[in-house]
């Protein structure tokens, strides 16, 4: 454990890039550097419509009717699909496996912005905010963004992971898995990693559960403010490099 902290304190030495960290092993704080401060979430912000939609125990074989004319672009295929309904279920799998924008903001608005962050005020979440739609570049204009840190996204993605297996394999499914696990991803199964990502112009994010026999590692790492976006990526993956050959080794 010593050893991961030196060698974390090393890496993060090396980088002007300004990082948010938190990583746990079994529920302990193991590492963090500015885990509280305060980042514009990008697609992070995901994990809290999540939870907060599956806490309402809402029928996830419900329909809901598309309106083409709303749909944003960016990460996801729903704004590709010919399909005018979908159902909840779908729609919040999208969400978590393909970081599907517009499937995202059909969510908000089915259910309503409100309802996301009372779900983060009744749960003690104190950094985390979801103040605009995705895609919502009027919004980013006018300062308003949505908004979370290291410690709360590790927070979200543990209740999120607690829901069901169903909404695991989603995570377990991600399709965007070239930060956090890009050094090790499907050259080994001997570690399963649950993850979600976020970016944005100078942004970049991933938040992640590494699992390795009986030990769990959960890890946040958010960027911004890099000059060049490889360096980021690079560190990401050393990061990952390190928490994976960091938990095979425990036994």
């Amino acid at each position: 454990m010593q050893n991961l902290d030196q060698k974390m304190t090393e890496l993060l030495s090396q980088t002007t890039t300004h990082t948010g960290i938190l990583i746990q092993l079994n529920g302990e704080t193991i590492f963090e550097k500015n885990a509280n401060r305060i980042f514009p979430s990008a697609s992070l912000i995901k994990l809290a419509i999540l939870n907060a939609v599956i806490e309402l125990r809402p029928n996830l074989k419900q329909n809901i009717r598309i309106d083409p004319n709303r749909l944003a672009g960016g990460a996801g295929i729903l704004q590709l699909m010919t399909r005018s309904t979908w159902t909840l279920q779908d729609l919040l799998a999208l969400m978590i496996s393909v970081s599907d924008n517009a499937a995202s903001n059909v969510i908000i608005d089915h259910f309503g912005m409100d309802t996301i962050n009372e779900y983060l005020v009744n749960h003690q979440f104190e950094g985390t905010r979801l103040n605009r739609y995705l895609m919502d570049t009027n919004a980013l204009r006018t300062g308003r963004d949505n908004l979370t840190s290291a410690v709360e996204a590790v927070r979200l993605l543990q209740i999120a992971l607690e829901h069901s297996t169903m909404v695991s394999s989603w995570f377990a499914n991600q399709q965007s898995r070239y930060k956090l696990p890009g050094n090790f991803d499907e050259l080994t199964d001997q570690v399963t990693v649950f993850n979600k990502t976020g970016e944005g112009v100078q942004i970049d994010h991933d938040v992640a559960r590494f699992v390795y026999n009986n030990n769990v590692v959960d890890v946040a790492l958010l960027t911004s403010k890099f000059q060049r976006r490889m360096d980021a990526l690079r560190l990401f993956n050393q990061i990952g490099q390190l928490i994976f050959d960091f938990v095979i080794s425990k036994p």
